[in-house]
């Protein structure tokens, strides 16, 4: 009975202890709320000491068609300190904390510090560090030395920290790394996207931030809202397939001692980028250097839909569409050639500068001959034609991927202040125009696709907290009918097979056209330095892909069929594997055995 009693009284004793607490608790309150020392915490509020600062949502993660992770977050911190807190011990203690935790300099910090305390119009300020490329950027900390920081924060018998502040952020973290820096682009210390994926997804990625305001007022205190996360991202862009197309460009670059290059792979039927690589490889975590100028001005982050060039012989295959389309030539038609024709006062010669005498269209179309797609351009299609067609295949135009930085490429036409007759000319070989490479391809892939130009795009699916979503094929339109397709694309694979060219794949019916491009100066074009390409598409029997080859500066040979038609075959060799395709005898035999049943 005693113990009970007592056990009784010492319940009593600890509510009548709680009850005091909340008591006292909730008179401070009252007192900081609506007590003498409240204008005091609203007029600081109001001046801006409860600092206004963006909390960010985390940002949504990529991944590849397969679920590859491509794109993540990690933890960070800034560090923050309310400069009216700073004593002459704390700025010597945090100075010297920090200094030893990063390897930073004592002496930098501390003046970072001592500039913000005297400084009467600064209330906080966030601690940077000098790079090597000139000026600061603020400081982010990791979290095992942040735990430190805190553990200090948190110790009376510490150090004296007295206004530092640890401010989360993140640090997107790319595990493919330099694989496909050029098609995310990257995301920089504010949390923002830049060119890419990364750019042109940015509202969707970066989710819903919100504004805080540090409050001095505690009942105000909790009462924040919180950021809505970002979607996810998943890419049509498959990992194994990426890495085959880097592979073999980056052996290419150091076979030919090029200079640069691309590689685009596209199912021609959907819009689909299976791959898209490009060296001087990005690694996105390290993306200062491509903004600081070290590179050539034609190297830029996002090459594939902002890298302008002159395609040169691979535009022949659209332009000699577009005459069949147009029903001004046949590939059985004649062609004289005398080595040379004169346009607009302007002459033009073949690519080895020999004349190449009697010829048929098919003829001219394999053996790539200036003369003759320049005849066929300006007396067969003319130019209300010509352009009007090139605009149909999109040249001229943004294609619309979705990949922030894309640049519309230059073509002057008639009506323009600087076009001229001889521009007809030379545009009808591929010169004197600049495309990106994903206008190529896209452009080309309506031959590849029974005529039907199909939107580029880089993501499969959106998820969001809103649901998925699917991107559907958009059709941009139908430059050519699907007979005049199925001409070119025969016209094609014969001068392949014609050639023996080294693009063959064995086993497999494809076409494609080599070009090489001279390179344009402000003092004319350079005779020894090219652009070597190759594109090319298959299996004929029902093309799953695209592939574009671009070598930049070659030095072993300036042709695209000695430099890049070699890559554009290694690549198809493991990509027909990759993607499950069949020898076209293997399907032959499987028809004749079906109908024999």
């Amino acid at each position: 009975m005693t113990s009970t009693r007592g056990f009784v009284g010492r319940s009593v004793m600890v509510l009548i202890l709680l009850a005091m607490s909340m008591v006292t608790l909730i008179v401070q309150l009252i007192r900081v709320q609506f007590g003498p020392f409240a204008p005091v915490f609203a007029s600081q509020d109001e001046r801006g000491l409860g600092l206004i600062e963006k909390r960010f949502a985390d940002r949504g993660l990529i991944f590849d068609r397969d679920g590859k992770l491509l794109a993540t977050n990690h933890s960070l911190f800034f560090l923050e300190v309310e400069t009216r807190q700073l004593t002459d011990t704390s700025i010597k203690d945090i100075s010297f904390v920090i200094a030893e935790l990063l390897d930073l300099s004592q002496s930098d910090i501390e003046a970072q510090l001592i500039r913000g305390r005297d400084n009467e119009d600064v209330y906080r300020i966030r601690l940077t560090q000098p790079i090597s490329e000139g000026g600061h950027i603020p400081i982010r900390m990791g979290e095992v030395a942040a735990d430190i920081v805190q553990k200090f924060l948190e110790d009376p018998n510490g150090p004296d920290l007295t206004g530092l502040a640890l401010v989360p952020t993140q640090e997107r973290i790319y595990p493919a790394g330099e694989l496909t820096g050029h098609i995310l682009g990257f995301v920089n210390q504010e949390g923002l996207g830049f060119y890419g994926v990364e750019g042109y997804y940015d509202d969707w990625l970066s989710g819903k931030s919100v504004d805080i305001q540090r409050k001095y007022i505690p009942l105000e205190v909790g009462s924040q809202p919180n950021p809505t996360a970002g979607a996810n991202l998943v890419l049509t862009i498959d990992l194994d397939i990426q890495q085959t197309a880097a592979t073999a460009l980056q052996d290419a670059i150091e076979r030919t001692q090029a200079e640069s290059g691309q590689v685009i792979i596209m199912d021609p039927q959907n819009g689909e980028i299976l791959a898209m690589v490009a060296w001087p490889a990005l690694d996105p975590a390290n993306y200062e250097e491509w903004l600081i100028g070290d590179f050539d001005e034609n190297l830029v982050v996002s090459p594939a839909v902002a890298g302008q060039y002159e395609p040169g012989s691979t535009f022949k295959a659209l332009v000699m569409a577009a005459a069949i389309n147009e029903g001004v030539v046949n590939p059985d038609d004649e062609f004289i050639d005398i080595g040379e024709i004169e346009i607009g006062g302007h002459i033009i010669r073949n690519w080895d500068g020999e004349a190449w005498g009697l010829q048929t269209i098919q003829g001219c179309l394999q053996y790539s001959l200036n003369t003759c797609l320049a005849f066929i351009g300006y007396h067969k299609l003319q130019a209300v034609r010509f352009y009007s067609a090139m605009e149909d295949f999109g040249i001229g135009s943004l294609t619309g991927i979705d990949m922030a930085g894309e640049v519309p490429g230059k073509m002057r036409v008639p009506g323009d202040p600087s076009w001229t007759e001889s521009d007809l000319g030379t545009n009808s070989f591929g010169q004197g125009l600049s495309v990106t490479p994903i206008q190529l391809v896209t452009a080309v892939s309506a031959i590849a696709n029974d005529g039907v130009m199909v939107l580029p795009h880089v993501v499969r699916e959106i998820v969001s907290p809103q649901g998925e979503y699917w991107p559907k094929a958009t059709v941009l339109g139908r430059p050519i009918t699907d007979e005049t397709a199925q001409v070119i694309t025969d016209m094609l694979f014969q001068a392949l097979e014609a050639e023996s060219s080294i693009s063959i794949v064995e086993g497999y019916k494809l076409a494609g056209k080599t070009g090489t491009a001279q390179i344009a100066t402000e003092y004319g074009y350079d005779p020894n330095l090219t652009v070597a390409s190759f594109i090319g598409w298959g299996p004929l029997r029902d093309p799953r892909f695209v592939v574009y080859v671009r070598i930049d500066k070659p030095q072993i040979s300036p042709w695209g069929s000695v430099v890049a038609a070699p890559v554009f075959r290694a690549i198809v060799e493991r990509l027909v594997i990759e993607l499950g395709i069949p020898p076209d005898d293997f399907i032959l035999e499987v028809a004749r055995r079906a109908e024999a049943e």
